[in-house]
């Protein structure tokens, strides 16, 4: 994977989930200093003098494997600022780059992260591990809202073409996807989920790669299923009725458009998607229930009209209903054979018994039903860091991966 960072590489925004490799890797040589019987070798960090800009690498990527993020910029920034433009005959000068990265990552400062993997790419445009650096360049600006900085790092990696595994290419077209679907992008966000999922199906099938993780292939496919779900949302039901009628089949469309999207998210079998696939579907039915509801009624309907037209409406849709329940319940009980817990399996429990606390609650009044989806935030385009966003906790998503409920 391009971007999954594990144990002592954890950002702010902590990862569950398996992990991967690291942009950089640790010196050896800087474990094995100071360790009774152990012998420098010639050439080794540990004949190197002390507070050379070889030692401070070291000491550096010690103090980033202790845990000790601060220490570790700090003396990856004193040999950047004692190399100034000189060679880097030894690799110090790249190790250095991308340690204070790192380290500015485990601080949570993205802005100077991003600084230190510009510099990097300045300094060796033709570096093998360019492809991650890019990766970790454009998820640091991901985790800033800063879409459109994201999806051309992420871009740019996809032009390095046959040096890329095919879970590679699956993971930065499903990343600049999401800042393409963050930017309201929908149809090239679209296309390059697509592309995802047709690079891993003909690498499954053809053999060329078997993929240990599917979680960016279900990514794609659960952001494939948001793009329909986004434009079910969006589509009106408008009088008169010639147009009432027009408009309700169209939303119908969509709303069977996005339940299969859906389904294909869950036969990835990757039960942190499986669970917001559950969990965003149950919703769709609930939002389809409420679109209809409170739709516009003719104005030519009196008060008892208007009584009979929502019994009855209220009697036509119970299968929607019943449809959300049935897909809640079937979240929880699958999260419950696997022993899985999450904050979508949470939140589908919250929504099953909201749903059915109102429906138990109806009087048969004849007036519209309560909503029964979540009241949903105005739309503004691309999505901003907010209070409401930035609460969100990152449970078992990849790094700078922002909560699909976001929706």
């Amino acid at each position: 994977m391009l971007v999954v960072l594990g144990g002592a590489l954890g950002c702010a925004a902590q990862v569950g989930g398996p992990g991967g490799s690291a942009a950089a890797t640790t010196n050896p040589d800087a474990r094995s200093q100071g360790e009774p019987g152990s012998r420098a070798q010639p050439g080794s960090h540990a004949d190197a003098p002390e507070g050379s800009p070889s030692d401070w690498v070291a000491r550096g990527e010690a103090a980033l494997e202790d845990g000790q993020p601060a220490r570790a910029a700090a003396l990856f920034a004193r040999t950047l600022g004692a190399s100034g433009a000189g060679s880097d005959a030894s690799g110090e000068l790249g190790r250095a780059y991308l340690g204070l990265a790192r380290a500015q990552e485990q601080l949570g400062d993205f802005e100077a992260a991003i600084r230190a993997y510009d510099g990097f790419i300045a300094r060796f445009p033709d570096d093998a591990q360019l492809a991650t650096v890019l990766a970790r360049r454009g998820a640091c600006e991901a985790e800033l809202y800063q879409w459109e900085r994201s999806a051309a790092s992420f871009a740019q990696i996809l032009t390095l073409g046959e040096q890329l595994l095919p879970s590679e290419r699956v993971e930065a077209l499903a990343r600049e996807g999401l800042a393409l679907f963050q930017l309201d992008r929908l149809d090239e966000a679209d296309a390059r989920f697509a592309e995802a999922d047709a690079i891993y199906t003909e690498a499954s099938e053809s053999g060329t790669e078997r993929f240990s993780d599917t979680y960016f292939v279900a990514m794609a496919r659960f952001y494939r299923a948001a793009v329909v779900h986004v434009r079910f949302r969006r589509a009106p039901i408008r009088l008169p009725e010639a147009q009432m009628a027009k408009d309700f089949d169209a939303k119908l469309e969509l709303l069977q458009e996005a339940q299969e999207a859906y389904n294909e998210v869950i036969r990835t079998r990757h039960v942190f998607w499986v669970s917001a696939a559950g969990y965003q579907l149950g919703t769709l039915f609930e939002e389809f229930y409420d679109a209809v509801m409170h739709a516009p009624v003719p104005d030519w309907l009196d008060e008892s009209q208007r009584a009979v037209y929502y019994a009855e409406l209220e009697e036509q849709l119970r299968p929607v209903v019943e449809k959300a329940v049935w897909v809640f319940e079937k979240n929880l009980e699958t999260a419950r054979k696997l022993g899985y817990e999450s904050d979508f399996i949470a939140q589908t429990r919250d929504r099953l018994a909201s749903l059915q606390a109102v429906m138990l609650g109806r009087d048969g009044g004849g007036a519209p039903v309560p909503r029964l989806a979540p009241t949903l935030a105005p739309e503004t385009g691309a999505a901003e860091p907010t209070s409401a966003l930035e609460s969100l906790p990152g449970v078992e998503r990849k790094l700078f991966v922002p909560m699909p409920t976001t929706l």
